[in-house]
């Protein structure tokens, strides 16, 4: 792949991708070879707008609430938000507002910023500029800074993001730590990294944070980032496929690298795997197992491949010709934005307007903070604590679905439902 790559590089190694390239440093020099552009989603962009309504809400001190049914745009997309958006969103403005509550209430001023360039030009590594965060939180005692928190706010439903060793937060931490208005503040409380993701399910919550030293954090730039950044322009950067890094790799469908693994994964070594063939032949348990180790690799390698002829033969390929071809979906009727408007809809011609609606409960955050503000309206104190009680009397988690998942999982396994003796099934 060498011989793609021009001497000079130009790729931004940007801390939203730093997963990728700190694990598979080759990967930044190839997407900037092949000129791949920038395609949007509707997943991103729906996220640029959730995030959008997070910032305004926190710079003009309202509710998410307010912008219900308000249009924006992003990449081409046009979103309306929906109740379920505004949830989302709400549910970080409470832990935000929650957290500079409790720090007044101690006694400290916190000032609090959003969409903060962090910068780490300092560095003079090319393409590390640095980045922005959504929400940066400093908390002063008299004069000094004792803590900083940086939270991240997720909108995908998709992936749940860890917190503990984050590499995208931890850019945007030491950006504050060495900014040279805090740079000589020692912050004995640390760093607070929280990742904000309300539509996620996460063992460790929704909403979780991880504390880390002043110290760790520029331990972890000289030991981790600098030399993997420089590593980034070695022409011979080595290409390490991985699960986490290849998922969202623009160059993942026409990466040689991760072709070659699958390709280990899928023929070479399957027959390797030690087992006693049953008596009908069936995949053994070590062999099920050693597929299951590699699911992530092979299924993001498959999705890589089709989206990148897919996008070849929208782009004109003939090359696929006679095998493969572009269809659209089948979709399901929807409807238009004007249906429900009693200003323009037919229907109204028809039916009652009550008739067009089915009532439901507004979303457990939003109860939620509603309760808060009755209970400190009252003056109760522990007006936080006494409400997060209340909802806990009528709130239930039900029991999720069962699904496998290896020892590394952070949940607590379950206990089979059904015990036997199931040792002699391979013999």
């Amino acid at each position: 792949m060498s011989n793609l790559i021009e001497d000079k590089f130009h790729a931004r190694i940007s801390p939203s991708a730093s997963k990728r390239w700190m694990t598979c440093p080759g990967s930044a020099r190839l997407i900037e070879a092949l000129n791949i552009p920038n395609k949007p989603s509707k997943f991103a962009a729906e996220g640029t707008v959730a995030h959008e309504v997070h910032e305004k809400c926190l710079f003009n001190n309202q509710e998410a609430n307010e912008y219900i049914g308000q249009t924006f745009e992003s990449d081409g997309f046009k979103f309306k938000v929906t109740q379920e958006m505004a949830d989302a969103v709400q549910e970080s403005l409470d832990y935000i507002r929650e957290r500079i509550t409790e720090a007044e209430d101690m006694g400290m001023r916190v000032e609090v910023l959003v969409e903060v360039w962090a910068d780490l030009k300092y560095l003079g590594i090319e393409g590390l500029d640095g980045g922005t965060s959504d929400v940066v939180l400093l908390f002063w005692e008299d004069e000094s800074l004792i803590e900083i928190e940086v939270v991240d706010y997720k909108h995908g439903a998709g992936v749940a993001v860890d917190v503990t060793n984050n590499t995208q937060a931890l850019h945007y931490g030491l950006g504050v730590v060495m900014n040279p208005e805090f740079n000589g503040q020692g912050i004995p409380e640390g760093i607070t990294i929280t990742i904000s993701q309300p539509r996620a399910h996460h063992p460790e919550g929704r909403i979780r944070s991880w504390n880390v030293s002043k110290e760790y954090v520029l331990n972890w730039e000289e030991e981790e980032l600098i030399p993997k950044a420089k590593r980034c322009h070695d022409e011979d950067a080595p290409f390490v496929p991985s699960d986490d890094g290849c998922r969202f790799c623009d160059a993942a469908g026409q990466c040689p690298a991760l072709f070659k693994r699958t390709q280990e994964v899928a023929m070479m070594d399957f027959d390797d795997v030690e087992a006693k063939l049953p008596v009908i032949e069936t995949l053994t348990p070590d062999q099920k197992r050693f597929i299951m180790d590699h699911a992530g690799a092979l299924r993001s390698f498959i999705v890589a491949v089709e989206n990148q002829i897919k996008l070849e033969v929208d782009s004109g390929s003939q090359d696929y010709s006679g095998h493969y071809k572009l269809v659209r979906k089948t979709t399901q009727r929807k409807l238009t934005e004007d249906a429900l408007d009693p200003d323009f809809s037919p229907l109204l011609d028809y039916i009652e307007e009550d008739d067009m609606y089915t009532r439901k409960p507004k979303g457990i955050g939003e109860l939620e903070k509603s309760i808060k503000e009755k209970l400190k309206s009252q003056g109760v104190k522990g007006f936080v604590k006494k409400s997060k009680e209340i909802m806990e009397e009528v709130t239930t988690k039900p029991t999720g679905e069962l699904v496998i998942a290896p020892e590394s999982d952070k949940r607590m396994g379950v206990q089979p439902s059904i015990v036997g003796d199931f040792t002699n099934l391979d013999s």
